[in-house]
């Protein structure tokens, strides 16, 4: 059985639909207005063109099994799910309540309230330092960390915009879990760590965790129960820190995350793509990897050396190629080419062990630091991931 999935928007999210989906044997076509959006070169298909109206759409992904939206533009969204009641529509998997909820910080912390998910403290009876963030954007985007109420009203001259949310900061490993579902019965997957650079954007991805079995245990409880009370149709992720005092529950993204789904694939052999995607339709089921232990990181080559860094320098590289070998990496996403000094890849490893997984990392370093006579990067795995 063919597939062919349609994705709405070419960024990070659409970037690990393509991939997942290109992994999975199915055929793609991509949508985005940016010609050199980062998904672009990984898709079956790309239709360079901004969706404005369902006859866009009609135009894009009619021929589509299934249409995953892969963005968090509101207008978008809400235009994506009316075309979804049409007759001639295919099914499109997204939940837009949920997402609705969690796109709001302060929604969403209401939802852990009612979960009994463990929540940082909001200021002020947290003291000093806190975080500080928008509360209408997802992942790091804008999330600062204050240290005093002197670096606060820094920030803050005009006072605290209305809807940001200032709470403890949580020092500790962090974590990542996936759920799907609707309501009545979900299943939550595999735990991830993450690895945080210095403003809060992921670096990197470790699959499985290293995680206590009791704090797995309660991590996947509350994940479960975010997700009933969500009432989801569809896929969440949740990211919590562990501190000395517990979990700590800090946000939820009810839309196709980035990055882990990557990670989850490689160590697990579990399709989070094909997991979500079967809750709307028929999806013909991919084959499945042994289980394995998996990382993923980000590394930046510019100015002749090379630096490990957040997604978000992948958000600006593009059209990216999904490639295998890559001096030493079983995959990588990348806009390297013959020739060109500044580049990304997302690297991904994977080994029947812990230990192979720390070799093979450090051969792929050795071989890229050899073809690019740079030095690799400076921060050690060993006793960094979670």
């Amino acid at each position: 059985m063919s597939f062919r999935l349609g994705i709405l928007g070419g960024g990070l999210q659409g970037l690990e639909a393509a991939a997942v989906a290109r992994l999975s044997g199915w055929e793609t076509v991509l949508m985005d207005g940016r010609p050199g959006a980062p998904a672009a070169g990984i898709a079956s298909r790309f239709v360079a063109r901004t969706a404005r109206t369902a006859a866009d759409l009609d135009l894009a992904f009619g021929s589509c099994d299934a249409v995953l939206p892969a963005n968090e533009n509101l207008a978008t969204l809400e235009l994506v799910d009316a075309w979804a009641r049409t007759p001639c529509a295919p099914p499109v998997a997204f939940d837009l309540a949920s997402f609705r909820i969690s796109r709001d910080k302060l929604e969403s912390k209401r939802l852990f309230a009612a979960s009994g998910a463990p929540a940082p403290l909001p200021y002020p009876a947290s003291g000093f330092p806190i975080i500080a963030k928008p509360g209408d954007r997802s992942g790091s985007r804008g999330v600062r960390l204050v240290s005093s109420r002197e670096e606060l009203d820094a920030l803050f001259p005009a006072g605290v915009p209305a809807g940001h949310v200032l709470e403890e900061y949580c020092p500790g490993p962090s974590y990542s879990l996936e759920a799907t579902g609707r309501p009545g019965g979900h299943r939550a997957w595999t735990v991830t760590g993450l690895l945080m650079d210095g403003s809060f954007d992921c670096r990197g991805v470790r699959s499985p965790a290293r995680l206590d079995p009791s704090l797995e245990a309660a991590f996947r409880r509350m994940t479960l129960d975010v997700a009933g009370n969500l009432s989801l149709k569809g896929l969440m992720d949740i990211e919590v820190m562990s501190t000395p005092r517990g979990l700590r529950a800090l946000e939820i993204d009810a839309r196709f995350p980035s990055q882990t789904p990557l990670a989850v694939l490689l160590s697990s052999g579990e399709n989070l793509l094909y997991r979500l995607l079967s809750i709307f339709g028929p999806v013909p089921e991919p084959s499945r990897g042994a289980p394995r232990h998996a990382l993923l990181e980000h590394l930046d080559v510019s100015g002749g050396r090379m630096s490990l860094t957040g997604e978000r320098r992948m958000a600006l590289a593009g059209p990216l190629d999904l490639k295998e070998g890559f001096h030493g990496a079983d995959l990588a996403l990348t806009d390297a080419s013959p020739g060109r000094t500044s580049w990304a890849a997302t690297l991904m490893l994977q080994a029947g062990s812990e230990e192979g997984l720390l070799l093979k990392r450090a051969d792929m370093y050795a071989r890229l630091s050899a073809h690019l006579g740079a030095p690799p990067p400076p921060e050690s795995l060993e006793g960094a991931f979670p």
